[in-house]
């Protein structure tokens, strides 16, 4: 994304210098394969750009060669004058193809009436003419010009952090589409035996998951105007906006996903049957006590206790900052300079994809504790790839219609990642499930 902003800005400026190109060469090498094949023709076209102290440097040596022999003064001389030649002669050209081109001309006359007319008002204290009105002179009401509107920059939004996942399972970048890990079902048995006697047989039985990775995509598709707008880095804001539904896609998958095409076809860890369990004794989220959390401890073996942390959504945690030990001390300790806000003395993990508080219901799991990093392996592909297109013609799924890229003059840019997991030691995971209804 910066690359693209970074070829932007040189195509704009016209020239790029021979360090410049260097470090461009190395950026481009750094780039997936894909993202080389999208943006290779503006790359190149910036490459045949020349180098804009080139021309300057070569008029100097050829100048220091013809003088080549005359008196240092007379060279200095000429030189001095030469070189304030070429300034001019620069800053001629930078005017002409700035504000001062033929192109210009009817905005620098338009802008200038509009000043005069402004002037004008201001003078005579004539609120209407100060008014922002149309622009055109038969327009009703008229005033002349236009009070230009100013453009924020910022397109504002609302930020909500996902990729827990990511950051919690044990993470593998995989160079084919599955990987297969295998577990330990069946663990060596070691008995006491007399001297002389005989040594019973053992074995260990190794079991084997499979986790396959499936896509998760998005198009968008954009018009030129704004895609050539100087003030917003659109696409920038729009990768930023992918990056975060796909996150909270993996989240919602491999937290709470029921096995059903919603989530990939991905069964959660809240909703797998292969973890440890604590069922509450009331049937609301609200009815959770201190001793249900400490029992979730319990529940989980020993081996998995030394990275352990709770993982539930912020309004659960609401819940527990208000309960207490039966010595009446709070089991929550807000995060301090020396550690993380803890439950129980163990860390504790906001996860906006699981069950918020009115999410409420019986036979229903909301609260996980464990290592997930020995529970789970987290697979991917790398990282999202994107590719743009301008021709062809992209189904729009809001109004179940065609967009013709050539005919409506858009780009559409196209954004995947491949992603799975796979439960390898689930019972390194316990969850807490509300008691099921009552009859």
């Amino acid at each position: 994304m910066n690359f693209l902003v970074k070829i932007k800005d040189f195509l704009n400026k016209g020239a790029i210098s021979d360090s410049e190109k260097s470090e461009l060469e190395v950026e481009f090498k750094a780039l997936e394969t894909e993202e080389q094949d999208a943006v290779k023709s503006e790359y190149e076209k910036v490459l045949a750009l020349p180098d804009e102290a080139s021309a300057d440097d070569e008029v100097t040596k050829e100048l220091k060669s013809l003088l080549k022999g005359h008196k240092t003064e007379v060279k200095n001389e000429i030189m001095d004058a030469v070189d304030k030649y070429l300034v001019e002669q620069k800053s001629l050209m930078e005017k002409k193809i700035g504000a001062y081109s033929s192109d210009q001309k009817g905005n620098r006359e338009h802008l200038n009436n509009s000043v005069k007319a402004l002037c004008k008002a201001l003078f005579k204290q004539d609120t209407t003419m100060l008014k922002e009105m149309t622009t055109d002179a038969t327009g009703t009401p008229y005033a002349g010009y236009v009070i230009d509107s100013e453009l924020s920059a910022e397109i504002r939004h609302l930020i909500t952090e996902y990729g827990v996942a990511p950051r919690e399972m044990m993470a593998v970048t995989l160079s084919k589409g599955d990987l297969k890990a295998n577990d330990l079902v069946t663990d060596v048995t070691v008995t006491w035996t007399d001297e002389a006697s005989g040594i019973a047989s053992t074995e260990v039985v190794l079991g084997q998951e499979t986790l396959a990775l499936k896509k998760l995509a998005a198009i968008v598709t954009l018009t030129n105007e704004l895609l050539e707008d100087e003030e917003i880095d659109l696409f920038s804001f729009i990768a930023g906006r992918v990056a975060e539904n796909i996150a909270k896609k993996i989240d919602e998958a491999f937290f709470k996903g029921d096995g059903t095409s919603t989530y990939g076809s991905f069964t959660g860890l809240l909703k797998a049957t292969d973890l440890n369990e604590v069922t509450m004794a009331g049937s609301t989220f609200a009815s959770m006590d201190a001793d249900d959390l400490i029992a979730m401890v319990d529940a989980t073996p020993q081996g998995a206790l030394a990275n352990s942390k709770y993982y539930m959504h912020r309004s659960i945690m609401s819940i527990v900052r208000k309960l207490k030990s039966d010595d009446g001390i709070y089991i929550y300790q807000a995060p301090s300079q020396s550690g993380p806000a803890t439950i129980w003395g163990y860390p504790v993990v906001l996860v906006e994809a699981m069950p918020a508080s009115t999410d409420t219901a019986a036979d229903t799991s909301f609260v996980l504790f464990g290592d997930l990093k020995k529970a789970c392996i987290y697979g991917s592909k790398g990282a999202i790839k994107a590719k743009r297109f301008d021709a062809g013609v992209v189904r729009n799924i809001d109004n179940d219609g065609d967009i013709n890229l050539i005919t409506t003059d858009r780009e559409a840019i196209r954004w995947t990642m491949r992603v799975g997991y796979i439960r390898i030691i689930p019972t390194a995971v316990t969850k807490l499930t509300t008691a099921a209804a009552s009859a």
